[in-house]
């Protein structure tokens, strides 16, 4: 229904041309690559290709491979990448709404080529990492300083170096510290030792500062008991005084905080740099994409075959750009799909508006293969019906609908968030719907409904199954339809038609035994599912090509059995609703019970809060039964969903959108 159709395309050129080929082919973003060394092998080693990068190792002597390329590639983008971060530490961050609000820059292919073919690479990567390094190792230095400041502080009253008190000849001096704990004991022990003095120096809350003095220089004793006292030494080896030290460390504080201060605001003020190196990050993806490619092309001494699919719709521009940009250098065939090629086409698919934001709901079961057609067009209004039927609230979808319409107006989002909240906003206007049928808003009854869904169950239940019926036969239809496009009409007719008919045949019976004017109906209905119930065994036996095909007949019956459980299985539209519905008029009776007071007041808090959470469940349930009822019910009779996406050579677009060149797409 909505997958492009693909043409086959084969370039032949001269190798010098790859380059710009495949320039060409990336810029218009339209042609994937066929890999050829599936079929052959062809290794050769482009010389020109070197030209793309400079080498990191330049002794390297031999030239690289495509794979070696690539693999610098893949360094020189992590490389840039790891810079990029490192400056948007540093510079001021918009907040993630001011983000959302703002676009990524637009530029064109050409721009990144030039702007990359020519920036300074190397050197200003080199400079991001070397202001980096050296702004964490300042702040090192800085706290390591400030530590051995701290530590310096309480031993500036010292008026000696502990270097001095050593050359002393005759009087050994020690300098350290005594824990205050032990002040008088120590104290005590130096009085009563005559071989000892001291000085204090310093006295503070856990220890206090002294410089003992030893008459007898090898007096272990006196050592031993100083440790015992816990005696620690002042580890200090300047010639220069702590109070000449502090002043000294002081100002390598003062400086190294300067030269970050200086660091730090040239990274702030990176803004510009940052821009060009995410420009040079997108340049050297778009190479290591190229190189990605040259791995899949078929090569000979001289010239190079690229191979790849593209759409039909892209074929007579895209020919004629090349003939344009080169001319007779190259030659071009194209081809219609063959059936060798069906397994192999990639799929893309292609929706209008309103029916793309589903297409994330096809591609969660699987994107169909070239040979299906996309179920979506036909997933966008079932999914439709069945998520509002299941939460049914008008003020639940006025709410989503507000909520959702704002990102949409306000915000820079890009394809898979802007579908995302775009399928959320359509779904909004079935839940809008339905609570208009229901009548029901915040769970309070409008005064006007055109179901109860309390009281007239019965209508909701039919009305579900009907939905249902009508659901499965759609689903045959499709099987019908592709089997037939397969020219297996047998299997078309025992696993698609045939049920179909059984399905009406078995409506028409209902209808006419509940109403005796359309009697005749029941005759005919009961006459058309009996015989195609014995169509169902002549068709396996065609199939089958003997008489053997009865067995897959009677497994046809068997698994018919299950068709009617799924038929069953659309009741879930009317319990969920229901569910939604009870839930959300139970908690208005909670808060209902408040006094007048707290109902407007905590009551009102109570009052969203439980309305949140229970348009939170409702989505959630009707979000799973819903996939439930399109994976099982419906995707299961037709569909596969085995394909393959269509993956053209592009451009990463990280930090930027690609706007399309005039000059390069004028032919498209």
């Amino acid at each position: 229904m909505a997958i492009s159709p693909m043409n086959k395309v084969t370039l032949l050129a001269p190798e010098t041309e790859l380059d710009a080929v495949l320039k060409v082919v990336q810029e218009l973003q339209q042609v994937q690559i066929i890999n050829l060394n599936e079929l052959k092998d062809w290794k050769t080693v482009n010389n020109e290709t070197l030209e793309l990068i400079d080498d990191y190792d330049q002794t390297n002597e031999k030239p690289l491979t495509d794979q070696e390329i690539l693999q610098e590639l893949t360094k020189r983008r992590q490389r840039i990448e790891r810079a990029i971060l490192q400056i948007e530490d540093y510079i001021t961050q918009p907040s993630f709404f001011e983000k959302l609000k703002q676009a990524k820059p637009s530029v064109t292919f050409n721009e990144i080529e030039m702007s990359g073919s020519t920036f300074d690479e190397y050197h200003i990567v080199d400079r991001v990492n070397h202001l980096t390094e050296t702004y964490n190792d300042l702040g090192e230095k800085i706290i390591s300083t400030k530590n051995q400041l701290e530590g310096l502080r309480k031993w500036k009253p010292l008026t000696v170096t502990p270097n001095e008190l050593n050359r002393f000849q005759y009087v050994r001096a020690l300098v350290g510290t005594i824990p205050s704990t032990n002040e008088d004991q120590f104290i005590n022990y130096i009085r009563e030792n005559v071989d000892l003095e001291h000085e204090t120096v310093f006295i503070d809350e856990h220890d206090y500062g002294v410089i003992i003095f030893l008459k007898d220089y090898e007096d272990k004793a006196i050592i031993q008991d100083l440790k015992d006292y816990q005696f620690t030494p002042f580890e200090y080896t300047s010639n220069k005084l702590p109070a000449e030290k502090i002043i000294e460390l002081e100002e390598s504080i003062k400086r190294n905080k300067k030269n970050r201060e200086d660091i730090l605001n040239e990274l702030k003020n990176s803004h510009s740099l940052l821009a060009e190196l995410k420009l040079q990050y997108e340049y050297v993806a778009n190479l290591s994409f190229r190189e990605q490619a040259k791995l899949q092309i078929a090569r000979t001494q001289h010239l190079v075959s690229v191979q790849g699919w593209l759409e039909v719709e892209n074929t007579e521009g895209f020919l004629s750009l090349l003939k344009r940009n080169f001319g007779e250098k190259i030659v071009v065939k194209v081809a219609d799909i063959s059936d060798a090629d069906l397994d192999s086409v990639p799929t893309k698919l292609k929706n209008n508006g309103l029916i793309e934001p589903f297409e994330m709901l096809t591609t969660m079961y699987g994107l169909p293969n070239y040979r299906e057609i996309d179920p979506t067009p036909l997933v966008m209004p079932f999914f439709f019906i069945f998520f509002g039927m299941m939460v049914a609230d008008f003020g639940y979808g006025l709410l989503l609908a507000t909520v959702t319409a704002i990102p949409l107006k306000l915000l820079k989002l890009n394809r898979s968030q802007k579908n995302t909240v775009k399928l959320v906003h359509i779904l909004s206007w079935s839940i809008i719907l339905w609570g208009l049928i229901y009548g029901s808003f915040f769970g309070f009854t409008m005064p006007f409904q055109l179901i109860d869904i309390n009281n007239d169950i019965t209508i909701v239940m039919i009305l579900s199954i009907g939905i249902g019926f009508v659901h499965l036969l759609i689903a045959f239809g499709l099987n019908v339809y592709l089997k037939a496009q397969d020219r297996k009409f047998a299997i078309a007719f025992t696993e698609g038609l045939a049920w179909i008919l059984i399905i009406l045949g078995i409506i028409m019976l209902i209808i006419g035994n509940f109403f005796p004017a359309l009697s005749a109906l029941s005759t005919v209905g009961g006459v058309i599912a009996g015989l195609s119930l014995i169509g169902i065994f002549i068709g396996s036996i065609i199939d089958a090509g003997s008489i053997t095909g009865i067995g897959g007949g009677l497994l046809g019956l068997i698994n018919g059995v299950s068709y009617f459980g799924d038929v069953i299985s659309y009741s879930r539209l009317m319990a969920l609703g229901l569910s939604g519905v009870s839930i959300a008029a139970a908690f208005n009776m909670i808060v209902a019970y408040l006094p007048p007071v707290g109902r407007f007041t905590i009551g009102a808090v109570i009052f969203m809060a439980l309305h949140i959470f229970n348009l939170f469940l409702s989505m959630l349930t009707a979000a799973v039964h819903s996939l439930r009822l399109i994976f099982v019910e419906f995707f299961g009779k037709f569909y596969t969903g085995n394909g393959n996406p269509f993956k053209p050579l592009k451009t990463e677009e990280k930090y930027v959108d690609l706007q399309q060149n005039t000059n390069s797409t004028e032919e498209l």
